[in-house]
């Protein structure tokens, strides 16, 4: 008897006395449901002899009947999706969406604003003829914006109810501020709305997707008949602010920072090693880039392919200034050239006033031009900068007729500048005067690593290549740019 008391744990009855009945909690598990009703009906027939334990074992009996039930409906709700399926539809004609895609990036207390730069914009559609809905009382609608967890959705489905969307609103952290500050709330007129103003106020890192989505949703009361489903944007990540000094631009600007391509990190090895070299521009990097390849990719030092063609494919998407040209002039001051911001030739005379373009140049021409400037290149400073609206040519662009061969050739022949170069020389046709092969070889990277810088072919220059300049286009009447020299891998 003295055992079967110490196994009993003391009760408190409705009378006030102790009574010693043991009931285990219950443990079970979805699959063996009997075990622990079985033990725990055992301890309760232990304690039949005490007072009151009519009220111990009505309570036991509640709870072990309703746990039971719960797991078999679980059961029953798993083994037939079709209900779920059933439960999920929701056959609605009316649905919001964002028009506007939002960026892949987003920095903590900066403007939300969609790819194009312009407010984020939300509007209601009619799904069956894909409209908006500009008339009526459901155009004029109060919508709230709210944060979502970026896996909402992830699988691709479009279906969701309405528990569904709104177990995944986001709330801020605890102890942080509201998570999304601003045009929480908007009112749809002609059945489309604004957000202006739209700040997240946290990183997206502390979830498990690491990924943020704007959502939609009508603010009630709402007429049930009108059933209006959600809308979501696509997912983005949240960084903060702080990393906002640090980011990329795209595109870049000549005067940027050259740590603003990618794969140059702010401070980093290549960074020092440019800086170190006086280039500390775009417009730095992409000048000697052109004039001389080789050289730019000793300076950048021991880096892979990827990351070189990743510099500067990304550097080669920057808007080149119009307005700065270079002009370059032998002793003679017969023969000129023309070149864009960033030393490409876009131009070539051989009278001092009449520029040509450099694609319609004879073979003989080409080979002067070229000469001519890989020479200006190694004497970029007695290059001299003019606006180009102050070149007096009493035609802009006068294309090589019969009335001009006879200036050409007399340029070709006073033409003499050594141009003795380690590697490949050759002669020109009808003067005797050498050349030299214009590719370089970098030493530091494989043989498969090449820059060529043949005389150009200009025919095979795109036409919307990035660094042709509009304005010069027009200017000349249709001037080419030199684009081969551009190409960092034969």
């Amino acid at each position: 008897m003295e055992s079967n008391r110490q196994s009993l744990e003391g009760h408190e009855g409705a009378d006030g006395r102790g009574h010693r009945i043991s009931v285990m909690q219950s443990t079970q598990k979805h699959g063996d449901p009997k075990q622990p009703s079985l033990s725990g009906l055992r301890n309760v027939m232990k304690g039949l002899c005490t007072n009151d334990c009519e009220l111990h074992f009505e309570r036991f009996l509640r709870r072990v009947v309703r746990e039971e039930v719960e797991c078999k409906i679980q059961d029953f709700l798993s083994s037939r999706g079709w209900v779920n399926q059933i439960s999920t539809s929701r056959a609605t004609p009316f649905e919001l969406r964002f028009v506007t895609r939002t960026p892949d990036i987003i920095f903590t207390n900066s403007n939300v604003i969609s790819e194009d730069k312009t407010s984020i914009q939300i509007a209601l559609f009619d799904v069956r003829d894909q409209s908006v809905v500009n008339v009526g009382p459901l155009s004029s609608l109060k919508v709230e914006i709210c944060a979502l967890n970026g896996e909402f959705g992830s699988n691709g489905s479009e279906d969701w109810t309405e528990g569904e969307f709104n177990a995944n609103i986001l709330r801020e952290r605890d102890g942080r501020r509201p998570l999304l500050n601003g045009d929480r709330f908007i009112t749809l007129k002609n059945g489309v709305g604004c957000v202006n103003k739209l700040v997240f106020t946290d990183n997206s890192r502390w979830i498990r997707s690491r990924k943020f989505r704007l959502g939609a949703k009508v603010v009630p009361p709402i007429s049930i008949e009108a059933n209006i489903k959600e809308g979501r944007s696509e997912p983005f990540v949240v960084k903060d602010y702080r990393g906002e000094a640090y980011k990329k631009h795209h595109p870049p600007s000549l005067n940027d920072d050259v740590w603003r391509l990618e794969q140059i990190a702010k401070d980093g090895k290549i960074h020092d090693r440019l800086s170190l070299h006086g280039i500390h521009t775009v417009q730095d990097l992409l000048r000697l880039y052109t004039t001389n390849p080789s050289s730019l990719l000793e300076k950048v030092g021991n880096i892979t392919k990827r990351s070189w063609i990743t510099i500067i494919e990304h550097a080669k998407t920057c808007a080149i200034d119009d307005d700065e040209t270079f002009v370059y002039h032998t002793a003679e001051q017969s023969i000129g050239l023309l070149f864009n911001s960033i030393y490409i030739l876009v131009g070539v005379t051989f009278d001092g006033q009449n520029y040509l373009s450099p694609d319609i140049l004879n073979p003989n021409e080409k080979h002067l031009v070229e000469t001519l400037k890989q020479h200006a290149y190694k004497n970029t400073d007695n290059f001299k900068s003019i606006h180009e609206t102050s070149l007096s040519c009493s035609k802009p662009l006068t294309f090589l007729g019969v009335g001009q061969s006879d200036a050409t050739e007399q340029s070709l022949q006073r033409f003499n500048i050594s141009t003795e170069q380690e590697g490949h020389q050759g002669t020109w046709v009808g003067n005797g005067q050498p050349y030299a092969s214009t590719s370089y070889t970098d030493e530091s990277v494989h043989s498969y690593q090449i820059y060529a810088d043949p005389v150009p072919d200009i025919t095979d220059m795109p036409l919307n290549n990035p660094y042709g300049s509009n304005s010069m286009k027009d200017f000349f009447s249709g001037l080419c740019i030199e684009g081969d020299s551009w190409v960092p891998y034969g």
